[in-house]
């Protein structure tokens, strides 16, 4: 089960979605297909003016509205996968440029993503690598 928790992770970051597109709701088909209705997303603390949860496809579609709010396309593009059973591990380079300033800038980060039946119902945000694979139980 935990390599196909891999795939699955892996296909819907396959998808390339944009902030802009999933407030439009261009991806409401993905929430229904591998998101559970009541899945929570947590930001990384050190975020400004960002909620401490977002829960279910309207708190999803909240979060990456205040990302559109701030950056000009802004991405997550994944780079690496760990399998950790029910949750995987994924290192991903987020990128924008700050709407106003201009310059395209990015980061890199962690997102760990629990599933159950095959649906995302948890997806943790972290700025330290190391300690996304310290939460699930993993070294690198």
């Amino acid at each position: 089960m935990s390599q196909e928790n891999v795939e699955i992770v892996r296909r819907v970051y396959s998808l390339g979605a944009d902030a802009a597109g999933i407030v439009r709701g261009d991806y409401d088909d993905v929430f229904r297909d591998y998101f559970d209705p009541d899945c929570e997303l947590l930001p990384p603390g050190a975020y400004p003016d960002v909620e401490s949860s977002y829960r279910g496809v309207e708190g999803l579609r909240r979060w990456f509205g205040q990302m559109d709010e701030i950056w000009n396309d802004f991405r997550m593009e994944p780079e690496r996968y760990f399998d950790a059973g029910a949750r995987v591990v994924v290192f991903a380079r987020v990128s924008g440029a700050a709407k106003g300033s201009g310059p395209t800038i990015a980061i890199s980060s962690a997102h760990l993503l629990t599933l159950r039946d095959g649906r995302i119902t948890r997806t943790e945000i972290y700025l330290d690598r190391a300690e996304a694979l310290e939460a699930a139980g993993l070294r690198e």
